[in-house]
Parts: structure tokens; sequence; C-alpha cells
């Protein structure tokens, strides 16, 4: 791998990052890149004045996995068996969702189509899968963001108010359960 110098790879860095439209994504990419690659950044910006950056270097040997435990909790309010429709387990048996993505898209929309509920966050979809008995991913906020940027059935711009979009939509009204390939 060839060496760059510091004013090539912040070049190489802004002509990539300025092909990039949306600031949430991108916003994405910019924490991504600092947990990899930063010993300790600290961002912070005065009143009127351009954002200033101080980087302390870290006494710690960096590991390779550092990953801070994200804690879940269920939302004991959420009734998954609401009279009057169509309960969770119910839904997901009609859907038969086969992968972690097309789970937390139709988590989603049943909480957002069939329940009405307005600001849906992680601990929603946490609560969706334990009732599912589904296994809870390593990471559940970095499955839904990989559903949202990879298949685009999801908006997770806002993790404190998840939105189905269109296309996941489309997923759970049309396209599930797969229909199974012929030979």
């Amino acid at each position: 791998m060839e060496q760059l110098s510091e004013i090539e790879a912040i070049k190489k860095i802004d002509e990539t990052l300025s092909k990039i439209d949306d600031s949430a994504t991108l916003d994405r990419i910019l924490k991504w890149a600092c947990d990899k690659f930063s010993t300790e950044l600290v961002i912070s910006s005065a009143k009127g004045e351009e954002g200033s950056i101080e980087i302390k270097k870290s006494n710690k040997k960096r590991r390779a996995t550092t990953k801070k435990k994200l804690g879940h909790s269920i939302v004991k309010e959420l009734d998954l068996n609401p009279s009057g429709k169509k309960s969770l387990k119910d839904f997901i048996e009609e859907k038969k969702p086969k992968n972690d993505p097309e789970k937390c898209t139709v988590c989603i929309y049943y909480l957002k189509k069939i329940l009405d509920i307005k600001n849906v966050e992680t601990n929603h979809v946490y609560t969706c899968f334990k009732d599912a008995n589904w296994r809870i991913p390593a990471n559940l906020e970095n499955r839904l963001q990989y559903t949202a940027s990879q298949k685009g059935w999801i908006d997770t711009s806002n993790m404190k108010d998840i939105k189905i979009m269109p296309s996941g939509e489309n997923l759970v009204e049309l396209d599930l359960p797969r229909k199974k390939k012929s030979d």
C-alpha cells in the first residue's frame, strides 16, 4: 500500500466526502472514521467561531475492536397483541422475514403502520425482536443503519424517530413473504 503525505490524504478525503449530499450519511461516515482512526478527538465550537479541533493522545493502547456495549430495554407499555388489530406474531407469520434487514423493516412497518406509533426508537425494535424470539443483533443500531444505508427500506437519520420508507412499505406489502424460486 502506498504511503500518502498528509496533504495528499486530506485531498483524497475531501474529494471523496464532497461527493456525499446527505448530511446524515456524512455524519455516520465521519463518526465511523473518528471511531476507527482517532486516538481521542474532541470537537468543540464557540459562538461565532469556526469549529476547532483538539486532539488528545491517549496513553492506552488501541484495541482493534473497542466497542461500547449498547444497552437496550423492553418498552413495557408497547402492546404487541392489541385488540382489534393483528398481533406482531401473526404479522411476522404472514410476512416471514428471513434476515435482519427484513426483520427490522417488518418491525418498523408494524410499529408505524399498524400500531401507529409516532416516534419509533431502537428500544421499540428491540422489544419486537424479543417478542418474536429472534436473536438480537450484536449491534442493533448498526443493523438498523445498515438496513437504511444499504437497502433504503428505513430512515435512521433520527434514531429517536425511525421511519419506514416507500421502498420498505413495498417490501412488506408486496414482496413478503418471498416467493420460492421454481426450478
